[in-house]
């Protein structure tokens, strides 16, 4: 059986829904089945460095799931020309973040940290 296609299938469709589920305005199943996307193509990822650089798996999946949750906010607003520390208003996600205040961004620096120091070392 072909695994890479069974694998392109899912990550289409996945990506597809999650983005028609948020037109049309249906958040959480949209949140849930991006987050299963995500999930997967860092598991993929991670799978395919683990062998070929021969690090543990568990390393690669927690510095990169660490590392993104650190980045990919800052990264995202800059790209969609907002406040680096804007949050919205919709996701779970946004106002969990806005309750934490600055606890959030501190958790989210500790993680850059220690998410590098598990892929360097």
């Amino acid at each position: 059986m072909n695994w890479t296609i069974l694998i392109a299938l899912f990550l289409i469709v996945c990506e597809a829904v999650y983005e028609g589920l948020a037109i049309r305005g249906n958040h959480l199943a949209s949140e849930l089945i991006e987050d299963i996307y995500t999930g997967v193509v860092i598991v993929i990822v991670s799978l395919w460095l683990s062998i070929v650089t021969n690090v543990p798996l568990w390393k690669i999946i927690t510095g990169i799931v660490m590392i993104r949750f650190a980045t990919f906010d800052i990264i995202w607003n800059i790209s969609a020309g907002q406040r680096w520390y804007f949050y919205g208003e919709t996701k779970l996600y946004d106002r969990i973040m806005i309750a934490l205040g600055g606890w959030g961004w501190f958790v989210k620096a500790i993680c850059l940290i220690v998410g590098i120091c598990i892929l360097f070392f």
